[in-house]
């Protein structure tokens, strides 16, 4: 079931952004997080999930990968993320994810995020609730519009993961915003659980309707360190 409703627009352009102050990459994080794979209809993926017009066409497989994060510690100081990469595209020089939606709860690491790795950020409003039933809540709003409402739970074991173990192009990322093309390869370790997602509802007008894909994982990070680094920035007609 989605949350229908009538949302506000989304990307606040450029121009109405307020001033803060610049963080260059690389960055260092501290963080929890939730992260699903969703095995996604065709026609979410091709005409809903907020892909940019150069990346049309360019999609190769049906799944997509959802994170909610809790920054504890980041260079713009604790911000809290909902994001969703929908697909691995095809960039000419090879097949890589790339993040369509993006929100996150401060100004600041809008712009950073925007400036420093092309990823089209915009802000919301993040509530969270721990609940006695070890359930989490997460609801995500703007303008008292919630578009996004979420409940994990995390169970089992927690073990140590580490990106290492992953190839590069399976943890680089590239992204097309404002002419320009942004690839940049993150590196992370931490503690991992497995985690069931209870229930999800989304406004699709604000962003992609995951309630109707397949989640095939789902896993919960209690505690993680990150790093962010320097993309490699190009024209895209160059």
């Amino acid at each position: 079931m989605s949350v229908v409703t009538d949302g506000p627009e989304v990307l606040e352009p450029e121009h109405t952004l307020p001033k803060v102050e610049l963080q260059p990459a690389p960055w260092q994080l501290q963080a929890s997080a939730y992260v699903l794979a969703v095995r996604m209809p065709e026609d979410v993926l091709d005409t809903a999930a907020f892909v940019p017009p150069s990346l049309e066409g360019k999609r190769c497989g049906h799944t997509a990968y959802v994170l909610f994060v809790d920054y504890r510690q980041a260079n713009c100081g604790p911000y809290r993320e909902l994001l969703v990469a929908p697909a691995v595209y095809d960039f000419g020089e090879g097949h890589y994810p790339s993040v369509t939606r993006i929100f996150v709860s401060t100004y600041d690491s809008v712009v950073n995020g925007r400036i420093n790795w092309g990823l089209p950020k915009d802000r919301a409003e993040f509530t969270v609730e721990r609940g006695e039933d070890r359930v989490d809540t997460v609801r995500v709003s703007r303008d008292g519009h919630v578009f996004a409402d979420m409940r994990f739970k995390p169970y089992g074991l927690t073990f140590p993961v580490t990106s290492a173990l992953l190839p590069a192009g399976l943890r680089t990322l590239m992204q097309h915003w404002q002419g320009k093309s942004y690839r940049f390869t993150l590196s992370a370790k931490g503690m991992l659980r497995m985690a069931k997602l209870v229930e999800w509802k989304f406004d699709p007008a604000m962003f992609p309707d995951l309630a109707r894909g397949k989640v095939l994982m789902a896993g919960y990070f209690p505690n993680f360190d990150m790093t962010f680094p320097v993309a490699t920035v190009r024209e895209l007609n160059s």
